[in-house]
């Protein structure tokens, strides 16, 4: 095969020059994402938006990425990897730029879609960069390396973006992926390979537009579903039918038609959906993590961008150590022991998480987040080497797209999903509080209350208000973090369902 001789040709140093090539363009796009997380709570200040509208600065971008990723698949093997990789990230800092520049929150919302369809490309050309590179028996080890390199964004990325949301306003966290971004031009320009198109196969436009519909819909249907009380709302029901008709004939299209956008036979390999599973709790976790710390950690813990950027660089740091670590178990030993490792981590990270008070310090905090950078560096190495351990080098374009959208649609509905989660359970546990501030409380009425507590003035009874949906949130932070728990441990079974790795390829 083609990618036989490649690899053939080129040394170990090539190789390994190549992996370093795409590192660049992963931290860019890892340091945006983490970064944005950070500056959500003041953008949510500066522009007066609502925590359901400044969600969709993250899903908007997670939208954009689940509905274009598969494009790639075809544009790889239409245009070349190393030409379609250099367009999308000078696609990707244009945007970076234009978001920066943005006023309101319509505005960042859509250049932040825009940033999310180059963003789409990213991950699926980097996985098809190191898979052509290396043999079969290699790509734990590279996919170690390129995880432990990409994840030095995720360790700077709250800290860097902490200190520049605090000191410059958060614009300038859009702007720091211009360095990233220029490198990795140099770097992918000088140092890979140029590779040939392997033809013009014709593009599955009606798949495409299909695809997208349900996509939108589906997320339409999360993100408007707590505000339009679900199904009782003619808009959502009209969204959940958009969604369900435009995947009902999706999936008999790409069963029925010659150059599907995406490719059935990938999914005939259970190893592959096996892994496209642990990548999809992964992403749900993290990106859930990404929407829920760092509010926790500054509007309810006290914590300033910078102090919260430093609490989540443990992340960072655990997760580059479990990658490079991971790569070398790998080479001894098949991806299931790994995963399991990896989702015991997370965890007991959710768990530590979900036993946070008002009262705890920095080091639980941070002892929390450094196992849960344990969890995301094993499982993240471990899937993506679970997920193509036995697929054919003919479906690799095709498997690194899907397992790219799964992850990507995961993203969407982790943040969407435990968004409507903590406004459910804020709504719960405000009810459940104020059923007892009450005058007509004993007990509250006898306690001695703060000054600006008198609940027989109307000022004090606002303060008083005020500090109940704080600490109604605040519970609801604390719910969210234990399903993410319960949700992790229920799906450990499937690692049972994993069968070794082929020593041939």
């Amino acid at each position: 095969m083609a990618a036989t001789k490649t690899q053939v040709r080129l040394s170990e140093r090539q190789k390994l020059l190549i992996a370093l090539s795409t590192i660049p363009a992963g931290a860019m796009q890892g340091m945006d994402s983490f970064a944005t997380g950070v500056a959500l709570p003041q953008m949510q200040g500066a522009l007066s938006a609502t925590i359901t509208e400044v969600s969709w600065v993250l899903t908007a971008y997670l939208v954009a990425a689940a509905m274009f990723t598969p494009v790639y698949a075809w544009l790889a093997r239409k245009l070349g990897r190393k030409r379609l990789y250099i367009f999308v990230i000078c696609g990707f800092l244009l945007f970076s730029t234009l978001v920066s520049q943005s006023s309101s929150i319509p505005e960042i919302v859509a250049f932040r879609f825009l940033q999310g369809c180059f963003a789409a490309g990213l991950n699926p050309l980097t996985i098809q960069v190191v898979l052509a590179t290396f043999p079969a028996d290699q790509h734990g080890k590279a996919f170690g390396w390129l995880q432990t390199g990409r994840m030095s964004a995720v360790v700077i990325g709250p800290l860097v973006g902490g200190v520049l949301t605090e000191f410059f306003g958060w614009q300038v966290v859009y702007l720091m992926n211009i360095p990233l971004g220029l490198t990795a031009l140099v770097m992918m320009h000088t140092l890979v390979p140029t590779d040939k198109p392997e033809g013009s196969k014709r593009f599955d436009l009606f798949g495409f537009f299909l695809l997208a519909i349900c996509v939108g819909a589906f997320q339409l249907m999360l993100d408007n579903g707590q505000r339009r009380d679900w199904f009782d709302s003619p808009e959502i029901i009209f969204y959940s039918i958009i969604a369900a008709s435009a995947f009902w004939v999706f999936a008999i299209h790409c069963f029925s038609t010659r150059n599907a956008y995406l490719n059935p036979a990938v999914l005939r390999n259970r190893d592959f959906i096996v892994g496209a599973i642990f990548g999809f709790i992964l992403n749900f976790t993290m990106w859930g993590y990404v929407g829920l710390i760092p509010p926790i950690l500054q509007n309810h813990l006290g914590y300033p961008p910078m102090d919260a950027g430093m609490l989540m660089t443990p992340r960072g740091i655990g997760t580059m150590v479990a990658a490079f670590c991971c790569g070398l178990l790998l080479q001894r030993f098949n991806p299931r022991p790994i995963l399991f490792l990896g989702m015991l981590s997370l965890a007991l990270s959710s768990w530590m998480l979900s036993e946070l008070s008002r009262e705890t310090g920095p080091l639980p905090i941070m002892l929390a987040i450094l196992v849960q950078g344990f969890g995301l560096g094993f499982m993240s190495t471990a899937a993506v080497t679970a997920a193509f351990q036995n697929i054919p080098a003919s479906l690799r374009p095709d498997a690194s797209v899907i397992l790219s959208l799964i992850r990507r649609i995961a993203s969407s509905i982790g943040v969407s999903v435990l968004f409507l989660l903590l406004v459910r359970s804020t709504h719960t546990a405000r009810q459940s509080l104020s059923e007892n501030a009450s005058l007509y409380n004993e007990r509250l009425r006898h306690s001695l209350l703060p000054e600006n507590w008198d609940l027989e003035d109307a000022a004090g009874l606002t303060n008083f208000e005020e500090v109940i949906d704080a600490e109604a949130q605040f519970i609801a932070y604390i719910h969210d973090f234990t399903i993410m728990m319960f949700a992790v441990i229920a799906l450990m079974p499937l690692l049972l369902l994993l069968r070794s790795p082929k020593t041939t390829e």
